[in-house]
């Protein structure tokens, strides 16, 4: 059954339990609902990912997986091994089942990440930012499992760019010596959906970590 798509960009404002209620229960319907409402966002990751010189055989975290989409295209762009984490756990069984993941598992982006410093070579997050209220602790932990001279790409919102204090946070991620960045113009999200439509865009941004 479609997920009722009223009120859905509101959804940013809830807890992290009701997220994952709704996304428990959107989990068999997720794919479907996001390609007929043109979603593109994982591909565009993907691709910048690629582009930031990420190479195959570097493994990936996938910060975010939801049920998968993301993992098929960041291995369809020949990023693997692909690690996908999510809150979720109806989501990350239908991830699992998809074949393209070294490994999943439950982990909230919002707390400490169980991972080694460095563990990653690159990071990529579709979709993902749109519940994070605190970006910067989140992209200081991202950063922190990341490689020295790795790459993390992630998207936002266009109308919670300013509000969350993305530029702020990565304006001192970069005065703190961790990384280059640059972020695209608004590009379409999801053209195809009733609420969004032309009205919600979304940002770009590729961070390319220094040696440290």
């Amino acid at each position: 059954m479609s997920h009722d798509s009223a009120g859905l960009s509101d959804q940013f404002a809830s807890s992290s339990e009701d997220l994952r209620a709704l996304y428990d229960d959107w989990a068999p319907a997720y794919d479907a609902d996001v390609e007929s409402w043109g979603y593109q966002v994982p591909g565009t990751v993907a691709a910048m990912l690629c582009a930031s010189g990420v190479t195959d055989g570097a493994e990936v975290l996938d910060a975010g997986c939801g049920t998968g989409g993301s993992g098929v295209a960041l291995h369809s762009a020949g990023l693997r091994p692909v690690f996908g984490i999510d809150f979720s756990t109806e989501s990350l069984v239908r991830a699992r089942a998809r074949g393209v993941y070294s490994g999943v598992a439950a982990v909230d982006l919002t707390k400490p990440l169980p991972f080694a410093d460095g563990r990653f070579a690159a990071v990529g997050s579709s979709g993902v930012f749109t519940y994070i209220c605190d970006v910067e602790a989140t992209l200081r932990e991202l950063v922190r499992v990341t490689k020295p001279g790795g790459a993390i790409v992630f998207s936002q919102r266009t109308d919670l760019w300013e509000s969350r204090n993305c530029d702020t946070a990565l304006a001192n991620l970069v005065h703190d010596g961790l990384c280059r960045r640059e972020s695209t113009d608004p590009k379409p999200y999801l053209p195809g959906h009733p609420e969004y439509g032309h009205t919600i865009g979304v940002i770009y941004t590729t961070m390319r970590l220094g040696e440290r």
